[in-house]
């Protein structure tokens, strides 16, 4: 039987009703009689498969589901037209939808999983929202079938649940089938006699600590340590193909994030725990997500593997629900890595990266929250922020938006970071133009040392010796936007090959700066002789002329015999600038 499948393609068909009377109407609306035309240009992949034209109604008839949503997401369309008229997450709604609609076209006789289903009608939902209420309206009522069915089949052997899609769950107060907490006593969950003091909701009680064998537990895909790799997957593989795995596999996929986002820290607390056992308890959920200790847990996978003997996760078993309880879920965590793991084993892209989403995209947490429970002053999140979103318009610069793994590829945090000092020194149009420079010169590989060059601008601003800087390097910015507007980027290897091709640009780009350098230090030592003039002038107002007749004579010559030296230095001086 293919119920989820058939209820998915249910909510294909009303999502395609709503978006393709939109596009039409808002491509017609923007280019006029030529609409089609630019349809088929944005579209010259599939060009084969559309009509050369027709009325405006054969026109819409003939788009599909997948077409929509590469209008919407393909990059000429987005900056020209549908930016300015959705929200950004609907490009992301977009682009994930196109991986499901890819995933379930090749479905065999298979059903879609249940957590998959749901999230992929919630998308659906998401972005028909945003055009078409009514249409959202019936897509939900599909939801509600998909969930209803759920709540039919809760007896059934749990699979694996994703961030969004967690397994159905009973009403507060009762534990539901898949809990762990069901399991104790039985082979794969264990209590013990330790505790573990948590803080969840405001109260902090000691919770008992049990220790359950590992292939019951699943990682955290919500966890910011590895928020740009998951990015590079979805980039690589499709939105919302980590929901569709099953466990084991997911599993073995996010354990490679972990272990390449810090193999050295892996393999100390792999040592540590083959040689003295697990030293602290980790935190999760019921349905066996691991809120805290994604390492730990890691490092015993590696163990079990290389003995051959089962391993067990002593843990806390909270028994909340990712949906109802998320935001103290994300508090929980927060607190829990903080305060034992530390923010030091961040990479820095990532931890920018989680802080914007949790504040700023889904608007899960205020700043004032984030910053309590991370143990941080609001400065310090608002400033991360703040890098996190010129990281965003790097991305979209690049033509790769939310693609996070580029940023840590190509580790520009430090240097968005320490920009920020300058950029308060100058108007809105300068701010930008800073920050098109310093995009340029990170994706055509123009900067060999990211702390010099950002030091470089630091003295041209100080200096007000910028401006001549700023309009040079505009024109190669003309140059590179010319010959960049044209290609078709879909991942950082093809803006390698751009930067590769044009390595004349990026020379360019560095002579600019060391031209630039140049004329700086050149303008500072002709300035110099007025400025040390101008000090020597300072200093002798501050003389005080009314203690001359109080000195003694010894001092007295002494003052006109430097007075006299003065004298004639002034007038060499004289001499010299008369020349």
């Amino acid at each position: 039987m293919q119920e989820n499948y058939d209820l998915v393609q249910r909510g294909f068909r009303v999502l395609l009703k709503s978006l393709a009377g939109y596009v039409g109407k808002t491509l017609s609306t923007h280019y006029g009689s030529g609409w089609w035309n630019e349809v088929r240009m944005a579209l010259s992949d599939q060009a084969d498969d559309l009509p050369y034209s027709g009325d405006y109604g054969t026109l819409v008839d003939s788009l599909d589901i997948p077409n929509c949503l590469r209008l919407i997401n393909r990059s000429q369309m987005w900056n020209e037209v549908f930016r300015y008229r959705l929200d950004r997450n609907c490009r992301t709604w977009a682009n994930e939808l196109m991986g499901a609609r890819n995933i379930t076209f090749h479905f065999g006789q298979q059903d879609i999983e249940q957590p998959a289903a749901e999230r992929y009608l919630n998308t659906m939902e998401l972005l028909c929202k945003e055009i078409d209420p009514d249409g959202a309206e019936e897509i939900h009522e599909i939801y509600n079938e998909v969930r209803a069915r759920a709540e039919e089949n809760t007896a059934l052997p749990p699979v694996y649940t994703g961030a969004e899609q967690p397994a159905p769950v009973s009403k507060k107060g009762a534990l539901s089938e898949e809990s762990l907490l069901k399991l104790v006593g039985s082979e794969f969950v264990e209590k013990t006699t330790m505790t573990k003091k948590v803080t969840y909701g405001g109260k902090t009680d000691a919770y008992p600590v049990y220790r359950v064998r590992l292939d019951r537990l699943y990682y955290n895909d919500q966890n910011d340590r590895i928020s740009t790799w998951l990015s590079q997957y979805e980039s690589q593989n499709g939105t919302g193909m980590l929901s569709s795995l099953n466990r084991k596999t997911y599993n073995d996929i996010i354990e490679e994030f972990i272990c390449e986002s810090n193999p050295e820290a892996i393999q100390r607390t792999k040592n540590n725990i083959a040689l003295v056992g697990q030293q602290q308890p980790g935190v999760v959920l019921a349905d066996g997500r691991i809120v805290d200790g994604n390492r730990r847990y890691t490092c015993l996978r590696k163990i079990e593997r290389e003995t051959g003997t089962p391993q067990f996760f002593e843990t806390v078993i909270m028994e909340m629900d990712i949906h109802d309880d998320k935001k103290q879920i994300k508090l929980l965590e927060l607190a829990l890595q903080h305060g034992e793991e530390k923010k030091v084993d961040y990479d820095l892209i990532d931890y920018a990266v989680g802080t914007y989403r949790d504040v700023v995209q889904t608007h899960l947490l205020t700043v004032d929250e984030y910053a309590q429970s991370a143990n941080e002053s609001l400065s310090e999140v608002n400033e991360r922020i703040e890098v996190a979103k010129v990281i965003c318009e790097f991305l979209e610069y690049l033509k790769l938006p939310e693609q996070y793994y580029v940023a840590r590829d190509y580790q520009v945090y430090s240097l968005f970071h320490e920009m920020m000092a300058p950029l308060k020194k100058l108007n809105d149009l300068e701010k930008v133009q800073l920050k098109h420079i310093a995009f340029d010169n990170a994706m055509m590989n123009a900067i060999p040392d990211q702390r010099k060059f950002i030091r470089d601008i630091k003295k041209l601003i100080k200096n007000d010796t910028y401006t001549d800087y700023f309009t040079e390097q505009q024109k190669i910015e003309q140059k590179i936007l010319e010959l960049y507007g044209v290609e078709e980027i879909r991942s950082k290897q093809d803006v390698d090959a751009f930067a590769q091709n044009n390595q004349n640009i990026a020379a360019e780009l560095q002579t600019s700066m060391e031209r630039a350098m140049q004329k700086s230090r050149s303008a500072l030592l002709k300035s110099k002789p007025a400025e040390n003039v101008s000090k020597c002038i300072d200093l002798l107002m501050e003389v005080d002329t009314r203690l001359f007749p109080r000195m003694e004579q010894e001092d007295r010559d002494a003052l006109q015999s430097n007075l006299s030296e003065l004298s004639n230095i002034v007038a060499a001086f004289q001499k010299k600038l008369s020349e």
